[in-house]
């Protein structure tokens, strides 16, 4: 093989990884949202359109203030409030969490939609650099080294919420409610305000996401362009088993069938995208099976998942 089609190659895996970095960090800051959302037995189906909330608050603000730090607090805060509208009906109000967050989707899809009719098309002057100034990356590890601001974060994020779940009151209090609800009561654990807290948290991941959407991934706006990004993320809890680091690495997997999509013909081969897109749930309904068979049915999920409290039952 010669030495010029050698380079080429390089470029192409170097490309292939860099991608493959990239949507894993779109994925997993959702994902994670979501995780402490459900380790407090809150389920919000509303991602999908809480990611694109953040987006699209997120993209207006840098097209108007050019103020990157600015765009990335709207789009966190702007999530985070719209996840505030789940945690109302489903905590407070004790309603069905399948259809809240089903509902929800489809609102912030199409109220991002109206916001940002009038920045269809148009680009950012500015975008989310890398951290360090890495012009050509020539390895993986100058890719990692050239990456941004919010993939740090992520990592730092991953950390923390280990930490949190595991080593702090808090999230143990998350973990006690999301277990047995009766018995988080009898403790005497404020359960409404976890769950609502919890969820808000889970609100504000997903519209980092987003912002990581519009700022970096693709800097510019237009209709649908989260692309089920919501529902892969909630289909990557369930690979990483409730866990952290097993929903990073779920995301370095996911994130890579999303980069390969693309490049598939580049290489060679003559596959349906679609295949591709569709792999991540079926991955994930074969990793469930596979739990389910070795550990007789505990898959990890948080037994009071979805259902709501009311005192009066205990």
């Amino acid at each position: 093989m010669k030495l010029k089609e050698l380079k080429m190659i390089d470029i192409q895996f170097l490309g292939l990884v860099n991608a493959t970095l990239q949507a894993a960090t779109l994925l997993f800051i959702a994902a994670l949202g979501e995780l402490i959302a459900e380790k407090s037995g809150v389920l919000n189906l509303g991602v999908e359109g809480m990611i694109s909330i953040g987006a699209v608050s997120g993209f207006i603000t840098a097209i108007n203030t050019e103020n990157l730090f600015l765009s990335i607090i709207v789009g966190i805060v702007s999530a985070s409030l719209f996840s505030s509208i789940h945690a109302f009906v489903t905590v407070i109000l004790k309603q069905d969490q399948t259809v809240s967050g089903l509902i929800l989707t489809i609102l912030g899809l199409s109220l991002s939609s109206l916001i940002g009719k009038k920045y269809v098309g148009k680009k950012l002057n500015t975008k989310l650099e890398g951290v360090f100034d890495i012009e050509n990356p020539s390895n993986i590890l100058e890719i990692i080294l050239a990456q941004n601001i919010i993939f740090y974060i992520a990592i730092i994020l991953m950390i923390v919420t280990a930490f949190v779940l595991k080593r702090t009151m808090f999230g143990r209090r998350i973990e006690a409610i999301g277990e047995d609800l009766k018995s988080a009561d009898s403790m005497g654990l404020k359960i409404g305000k976890t769950q609502f807290i919890a969820t808000c948290v889970g609100g504000a991941f997903a519209g980092l996401s987003g912002v990581y959407l519009t700022l970096s991934y693709v800097p510019y706006w237009t209709d649908g362009m989260t692309s089920g990004r919501g529902w892969i993320a909630l289909a990557l809890v369930i690979f990483g088993g409730w866990k952290p680091y097993r929903t990073a690495f779920g995301a370095l997997l996911f994130g890579f069938l999303e980069a390969l999509g693309p490049r598939l013909q580049t290489y060679g081969f003559e596959m349906s995208p679609y295949i591709v897109k569709i792999t991540p749930y079926v991955i994930t309904i074969l990793v469930l099976i596979v739990l389910t068979i070795l550990k007789n049915g505990n898959t990890g999920a948080p037994k009071n998942i979805g259902i709501p409290f009311f005192r009066e039952n205990r």
